[in-house]
C-alpha cells in the first residue's frame, strides 16, 4: 500500500486525482488487508481453538483471536484460519447459536449469539458464486455396471460438459413415467431433466441429475490428481448430521447406487439398506489409512475384509480416533475419551475410583453437552456389543443396559435413526439370538426419545442399580379422586401422557380427544402445592425431583376439561367422577341460593341427589337429619327447616333403594348434567375449580396460578 501511495504520489495533504487510482487503492486495501473489508461476528470455537471472533467477506470466512501487541494498547487481531467460499459446501444451523461449516475437506463448528445472521450472510455469497458455475458436488455414490455412464464417489467434484450425441446406430435415453425419453432430446427440453453429462478424472458419461448438487467455480477449487477417500469422507461427515442432510435436500438419504462391474471391482459388492455397516462405510474414517485395535493389515483382501466386516466388532483396546470422521482435534479427543468411558462402564476397562454413576453421568453429559457427538455415541455402543468377546461375561448385557440408558436420554440424528432402528429391530425379531427383549425395549426408548424429547433427570443410584439388575420398571402410586388408588408400572421412559392413557384405557376411553381432558398433578407440602404436569414429563425424572425437595410428594390424577359427554358403563369411571364433582357440589359450585323460598321445584331435585348420595355409600336405612344435612349443599339447607328436608329425601328413598351404589352414582352425575345449573350441563361452560399452586383440600376453590412442567401457565 506504501508503494502504491509513493508511486501516485499520494499524502495527507494532496487528494486523490482520478477514478483509476481510487479503484487502485481500494482493490489493494482488500487483497492486502486481511480484515479491514469484513463484517465481524462474536464466535468461540471449541475448547483449546481461541476462537473469538468470525470475519466474512467477499472472499470467505476467518477465525480470528485478539493478540496483545507491544506497540497497540488495544491489541490486534489474528487470523487463526481462513476459509474461501469456494471450500465452503454448505452451512447449518443444528441449534440456536450454533454453526456448522461442512467443508470440502473438514467440517467447522463455530458458536455464536448472532449465528442465524452469520449463516443468511454466508448464504448469500455462497448463492452468488454457485450460481453460474459448471460444477456440481456428489452427495450420493454411482457406481453402475454400463461403462458409459459416469461413476463416482460422494464428494467428488463433476465437471459439467454439453450433452454429446450417442455412437452412431445408437439412441441413449432413460425411461421417465412409462415413456422413454431420449438423451438427445433433453438439449430441447432443459438440461436438467433427469439427466447430467459431464467429466471426473478423465472420465466422462451421464449420471442422475439427482444425486449432485452445485459446486463452486473451478478457479477456487483445488481438485485432486486421482480419485481419493478424503473429499467423499469430508462430505460424508458433514451430511451424517440430521440438520446437513436437510441443506442436501430435504429426504432422508437413501443406499448408494450399486451394480456389479468388472471396472469396479472392490466396490461392486452392495449392501442391504439402512445397516449399521452400510452407515459405517458411507460416515466413518477409512480403515485403510489409520491403525485400528492396534494391527495394520498389510494385504489388501485382509483391508477390505476389516473394512466390510470388522467396523462394528467388539474391540479390548481403546479407540485412538473417533469412529465417524471429525475434523475437530477437541471433538476427536472428546470421542476418545467417550470410548473410554464406554469400555469402563461395561467393564473392559479399570474404573480408576470412579463408580458406574459417576462413567454414565459423565457420559450422558457428554452427549446432552455436546450434540454432534450423539451419533458417535451410540456408534460406539453398537460397536462394542456387537461379535463381543470380552473376557467379562457381563460385558455384552452391561453394553446393552447402556444403549437402553443411553436411548432413553437422547435421539440419534435422522441419518442414523433407519440404521440404528434397522439394527435394533433385526436382533428383537431374530429367532435365537440373544438380548431380544432389550433391543426391543431399547427401539421403543428410541422412539419416545425422538417424539418427546428424552429424559431430563440424570438416574439416581437406586435407579441405575436396578436397570443393571434387570429390572427396567417401578411401581408408581397414582391417586384419583375420593382416595381411589392405582398402582402403575412405570418404565424408564413413561410419559405423564402415558399415565391419562393407561386410566383412560381402564376406565374404557380410547379416543385421543378423551385423553386431554384429564392431566397428572404432582402435590407436595402436604398438600398445600399443586403443579400440574406437561403431558411430555417423564414420570421418573418428576419423582427423582420431588424426592429432593419432598420426600411425601403425590401425583393425583383429575379431569380439568368437560367437552366430552360424560359414559355410565364403566364403574371406575363412573366412581372417580362423582368423586370428582360431589365436593364441589356440597360447596355449591354448581347452584345458586335463590333470592326468596326454593321452589318446589328445586326441592325434588336436591332431595333426590341427596338420597341418591346415601345408596351410592352402600346404605339401605332411612338417613338422620344430620346426615341429610351432610348431603345438601349448605347455603340451600339452611332455607328450609331439617324435619322438611328429611321429609323430603324419604319421599326417593324407594326408587333409590332398588338401585346399586354403582348406579346411583351415575343417576347422580346424569341428574348433575342436565340441570342447567350445573357446568355438566352442555349449555354451560365448565366452572371446575382452576389450577393453583395453593389448596386446602382436593375440591377447594381456588385461584388460577399453576403452570405445568414444561408448558406455559393457563387454567383449563
Amino acid at each position: 500500500m506504501k508503494a502504491l501511495f509513493a508511486q501516485n504520489q499520494l499524502d495527507t495533504q494532496r487528494p486523490l486525482v482520478t477514478e483509476s487510482v481510487k479503484r487502485a487503492v481500494v482493490s489493494a486495501a482488500r487483497d492486502t488487508w486481511e480484515v479491514y473489508f469484513s463484517r465481524l461476528f462474536p464466535a468461540t470455537g471449541s475448547v483449546g481453538t481461541g476462537v473469538q471472533l468470525l470475519a466474512v467477506s467477499h472472499v470467505g470466512i476467518k477465525l480470528l483471536r485478539m493478540v496483545k501487541s507491544g506497540q497497540e494498547a488495544g491489541g490486534q487481531l489474528r487470523v487463526l484460519r481462513a476459509y474461501s467460499f469456494a471450500d465452503i459446501l454448505f452451512v447449518t444451523m443444528p441449534s440456536q447459536n450454533m454453526l456448522e461449516f461442512n467443508l470440502a475437506s473438514e467440517k467447522v463448528i463455530l458458536f455464536s449469539a448472532r449465528a442465524h445472521q452469520v449463516k443468511t450472510l454466508v448464504d448469500d455469497f455462497i448463492l452468488e458464486l454457485k450460481k453460474d458455475s459448471d460444477y456440481v458436488v456428489a452427495v450420493r455414490n454411482f457406481l453402475p455396471e454400463d461403462p458409459a455412464l459416469l461413476a463416482f464417489h460422494k464428494g467428488d467434484i463433476i465437471h459439467l460438459q454439453p450433452l454429446e450425441p450417442p455412437r452412431v446406430g445408437y439412441s441413449a435415453g432413460c425411461v421417465v413415467r412409462k415413456k422413454v425419453v431420449y438423451l438427445e432430446e433433453l438439449r430441447r427440453r432443459g438440461p436438467d431433466f433427469g439427466w447430467r453429462f459431464g467429466t471426473i478424472h478423465g472420465r466422462v458419461g451421464h449420471f442422475p441429475s439427482v444425486l449432485v448438487q452445485p459446486a463452486a467455480a473451478p478457479d477456487f477449487l483445488q481438485l485432486p490428481a486421482e480419485p481419493g477417500r478424503s473429499r467423499a469422507a469430508a462430505v460424508a461427515a458433514a451430511v451424517a448430521s440430521a440438520a446437513a442432510a436437510q441443506e442436501v435436500g430435504r429426504r432422508r438419504e437413501g443406499p448408494p447406487v450399486r451394480a456389479r462391474s468388472a471396472d469396479h471391482g472392490e466396490d461392486a459388492l452392495a449392501l442391504p439398506p439402512y445397516t449399521m455397516l452400510e452407515f459405517a462405510q458411507k460416515y466413518f474414517r477409512d480403515p485403510q489409512r489409520r491403525p485400528q485395535d492396534g494391527l495394520r493389515l498389510k494385504s489388501k483382501e485382509a483391508r477390505e475384509s476389516r473394512t466390510l466386516e470388522d467396523m462394528l466388532c467388539f474391540t479390548k483396546t481403546p479407540l485412538q480416533e473417533s469412529l465417524i470422521e471429525l475434523s475437530d482435534n477437541s471433538l476427536n479427543k472428546m470421542a476418545t475419551d467417550m470410548f473410554l468411558a464406554v469400555m469402563r462402564f461395561m467393564g473392559d476397562a479399570p474404573l480408576k475410583g470412579q463408580s458406574d454413576l459417576d462413567v454414565l453421568c459423565n457420559l450422558l453429559k457428554l452427549c446432552g453437552d455436546h450434540e454432534v457427538m450423539r451419533d458417535e455415541c451410540y456408534c460406539q455402543v453398537v460397536k462394542q456389543i456387537t461379535d463381543n468377546t470380552s473376557s467379562k461375561q457381563d460385558s455384552c448385557q452391561r453394553g446393552w443396559r447402556l444403549l437402553y440408558i443411553v436411548t432413553a436420554y437422547h435421539s440419534c440424528s435422522e441419518v442414523l435413526h433407519p440404521h440404528l432402528t434397522r439394527f435394533l429391530h433385526d436382533v428383537s425379531r431374530t429367532p435365537g439370538l440373544p438380548f431380544q427383549g432389550i433391543a426391543k425395549a431399547c427401539e421403543q426408548n428410541l422412539q419416545k426419545t425422538l417424539r418427546f424429547g428424552g429424559r431430563l433427570e440424570l438416574p439416581s443410584s437406586i435407579e441405575l442399580r436396578a436397570m443393571l439388575a434387570g429390572r427396567s420398571s417401578k411401581r408408581q402410586l397414582f391417586l384419583l379422586p375420593g382416595g381411589l388408588e392405582r398402582h402403575l408400572k412405570i418404565k424408564t421412559c413413561t410419559v405423564a401422557l402415558d399415565v391419562v392413557e393407561e386410566i383412560c384405557a381402564e376406565m374404557a376411553l380410547t379416543r385421543p380427544e378423551a385423553f386431554s381432558e384429564y392431566v397428572i398433578f404432582v402435590v407436595t407440602n402436604r398438600g398445600q402445592h399443586v403443579c400440574p404436569l406437561s403431558r411430555r414429563a417423564y414420570i421418573l425424572d418428576v419423582a427423582s425431583e420431588m424426592e429432593q425437595v419432598d420426600g411425601g410428594y403425590m401425583l393425583w390424577f383429575r379431569r380439568v376439561l368437560w367437552d366430552q359427554p360424560l359414559k355410565f358403563e364403566n364403574e371406575l369411571y363412573v366412581t372417580m367422577h362423582y368423586n370428582q364433582v360431589l365436593p364441589d357440589y356440597l360447596k355449591g359450585l354448581f347452584s345458586s341460593v335463590p333470592a326468596s323460598q326454593p321452589s318446589e321445584q328445586l326441592l325434588q331435585q336436591v332431595s333426590k341427589l341427596a338420597s341418591l348420595q346415601h345408596r351410592a355409600k352402600d346404605h339401605f336405612y332411612l338417613p338422620s337429619v344430620r346426615e341429610v344435612q351432610e348431603y345438601i349443599p349448605a347455603q340451600l339447607y339452611r332455607t328450609t327447616v331439617g324435619s322438611t328436608w328429611l321429609n323430603l329425601v324419604s319421599q326417593h328413598r324407594q326408587q333409590t333403594q332398588a338401585l346399586s351404589p354403582h348406579q346411583a352414582r351415575a343417576q347422580f352425575l346424569e341428574l348433575q348434567q342436565h340441570c342447567c345449573a350445573s357446568p355438566l350441563h352442555p349449555c354451560r361452560q365448565p366452572q371446575w375449580p382452576q389450577l393453583s399452586q395453593h389448596r386446602d383440600s382436593w375440591t377447594g376453590t381456588v385461584s388460577c396460578g399453576g403452570r405445568a412442567r414444561g408448558e406455559p401457565a393457563q387454567c383449563p
